[in-house]
């Protein structure tokens, strides 16, 4: 499988995540599960607290709403936060490479 893809809606308060269409379809034959959750909300106040506090939120995202560890995650060739609407790459994670921010538009 390619890496997971995680698209985001930017909403006034804050965002809105969930996997591609194409993720979805992948991981559901891959592990024939549900996932836990089809989107998540996060505020942008909410955010900045928690990467205060806990450093980036990306990776929690992913495993909200895939169930997987980060084990699975890294196995699978790590993840990507993209804008659906023109597909700019906002945030990637792939294994052997350290997690890099491509824009701070999220």
């Amino acid at each position: 499988m390619s890496q997971i893809v995680v698209e985001v809606g930017k909403q006034a308060d804050g965002a809105t995540f969930q996997l591609s269409p194409q993720t979805r379809v992948s991981l559901a034959s891959q592990t024939g599960r549900q996932f836990p959750a089809s989107s998540v909300f996060v505020s942008y106040e909410i955010r900045r607290g928690f990467e205060k506090a806990q450093g980036p939120l990306w990776g929690h995202i992913v495993a909200l709403l895939t169930g997987l560890s980060d084990d699975q995650i890294h196995k699978m060739g790590g993840f990507s936060v993209v804008s659906p609407t023109d597909n700019e790459i906002l945030f990637e994670h792939t294994p052997g490479m350290n997690a890099r921010a491509i824009s701070s538009a999220v």
